[in-house]
């Protein structure tokens, strides 16, 4: 058996383990204090808080009150957008005379919709009888001898019960799979974590570029 791939894998997890900050082998010694995803990604959050003082209260309470306004305004988009999908309506679309005309159009529009579940069924029986139609009468003289003297059955090959050899390399086969799942498992959550930090980061400094265009804009 290659073990060359198996051990190019558990390198390049080991790698990513120590990179992402998780203790579940041993670490990379290439790799220097705090160059790991976990410590940069702290030392940038703390120097933005160093960077970014507490804004006054004054500010904050502007802020909310703008932040609210901007809630409410997209609330009511959304209310609008949900209303003109019910309607199954064009926002610009207006009581005039082609829509009067194209009235049957929509009316029966509507009506193969409110059919689609009895059509889906009367598919669904149609399909069952071409399915019973197509069935065969007589079963082939053949069948049981050819599933009885199948090579899965009857060559020693696929024997693999009887060989204990075979049956502890499985094993060790399932049970390194399942480590290296349960690595990749933590990696993949500890990578979820980070990205979320990384968006919280992200849309704090967006606010941030927002209000000192605002301040920008406000002085001139």
């Amino acid at each position: 058996m290659n073990e060359k791939a198996p051990a190019d894998l558990e390198s390049r997890i080991s790698q990513l383990e120590t990179k992402l900050g998780v203790s579940l082998s041993q670490p990379d010694k290439k790799l220097t204090p705090g160059s790991d995803i976990n410590s940069l990604l702290d030392k940038f959050i703390r120097g933005e808080i160093e960077r970014h003082p507490p804004v006054p209260p004054s500010i904050k309470a502007s802020e909310t009150a703008d932040a609210s306004k901007r809630s409410a305004l997209h609330e009511d988009f959304s209310a609008i957008d949900r209303l003109l999908g019910e309607l199954d309506m064009s926002p610009i679309a207006g009581p005039t005379m082609n829509g009067a005309n194209n009235a049957p159009l929509l009316f029966r529009r509507q009506e193969v919709l409110a059919s689609c579940e009895s059509m889906k069924r009367d598919m669904e029986i149609l399909a069952q009888i071409r399915d019973l139609t197509s069935i065969g009468t007589r079963a082939s003289e053949n069948s049981e001898s050819k599933i009885v003297h199948c090579p899965i059955v009857s060559s020693d090959r696929y024997n693999i019960t009887a060989d204990p050899d075979a049956v502890e390399r499985l094993d060790n086969i399932c049970f390194r799979a399942a480590n290296l799942n349960k690595r990749a498992a933590a990696i993949s959550h500890r990578t979820d974590r980070l990205l979320n930090s990384y968006s919280h980061v992200m849309s704090a400094l967006a606010e941030k570029i927002v209000l000192a265009r605002e301040q920008i804009d406000g002085t001139h």
